[in-house]
């Protein structure tokens, strides 16, 4: 009986070790809960995310004129046909303004949407990205100019070649860079204390939480000459691709001056940059 006894014990206490061994294991394996980044390491993780976020839409908008190039070669640059391929392009992103066709010449073959029509014809060789397409016949992004529909806007263009691999012309997509960086910031920068600032090595803003602030030319701007620490900034961040700096400037939305510090970093297409900014209050 005392035997009998002694093995159900035994039993009993293997049992329990076991059960506390799964138990053990199974905590061990709950991952420990993240601690959140604060000061300078937040601000470059939240510079690290829009800077992503910004290049992968360039890269889709890239593509999906590239795709229409090679669509082009085989309906050609007018007619029904191309047309529904610049219409797929011109509604690939809420951003895109516009796509169109132009000959050698630099003469409007097609566009889209409906409104972008009254281009066709048009001959838009004076466009120094015009020149260059035509002559270079590799992609292009150009920088921040006045569309000949109006409007400012940002033009990629992409040869397109024919069945027989002859140069037939250049299709183009307008788009703006403030509605292709505005949600993406937005949404970053909610909940936290920074901004983001996007603009040309040269000076030229594409986009600012304040819409006024928009194709601002910062060296040729009096608002800005009444704070030299900017001018040196944009000085920094058209020498350097990444960098970090302090300045003073009007708080976002008020007429208070505060001290302010940014991180910076580079997004690129076909040669043309841009430089994002993440921007604080010190």
């Amino acid at each position: 009986m005392n035997r009998y006894r002694n093995f159900f014990l035994i039993a009993v206490v293997t049992g329990l070790l076991l059960v506390a061994g799964c138990l053990q294991e199974q905590t061990a394996q709950i991952p420990p809960t993240p601690t959140p980044l604060a000061g300078h390491a937040a601000m470059e993780q939240a510079l690290g995310n829009v800077t992503g976020s910004v290049q992968s839409v360039l890269d889709e908008l890239d593509f999906n004129i590239s795709d229409a190039a090679g669509a082009l070669g085989t309906t050609g640059l007018s007619g029904p046909a191309a047309d529904a391929v610049l219409a797929k392009a011109a509604g690939s992103h809420p951003a895109v303004m516009n796509a169109i066709t132009y000959d050698q010449d630099g003469t409007v073959l097609a566009a889209e949407p409906g409104e972008a029509k009254v281009l066709v014809g048009q001959s838009l060789i004076g466009y120094a990205i015009v020149q260059k397409a035509v002559t270079e016949r590799e992609p292009l992004m150009s920088e921040l100019l006045l569309l000949a529909e109006g409007g400012d806007g940002v033009v990629i263009a992409h040869p397109v070649f024919s069945m027989d691999k002859e140069f037939a012309g250049v299709v183009s997509m307008a788009f703006s860079p403030d509605a292709l960086v505005r949600p993406i910031a937005d949404s970053t920068a909610s909940g936290t204390p920074y901004s983001f600032m996007v603009a040309q090595p040269g000076g030229r803003v594409l986009y600012d939480p304040d819409p006024e602030e928009v194709g601002r030319e910062t060296f040729n701007e009096t608002l800005y000459a009444e704070f030299p620490e900017i001018l040196d900034l944009a000085r920094h961040y058209a020498a350097h691709r990444t960098g970090y700096d302090t300045y003073s400037f009007h708080r976002t939305g008020s007429g208070e001056v505060v001290s302010k510090e940014t991180f910076w970093d580079t997004v690129e297409l076909h040669g043309t940059e841009w430089r994002v900014l993440v921007i604080g209050e010190r």
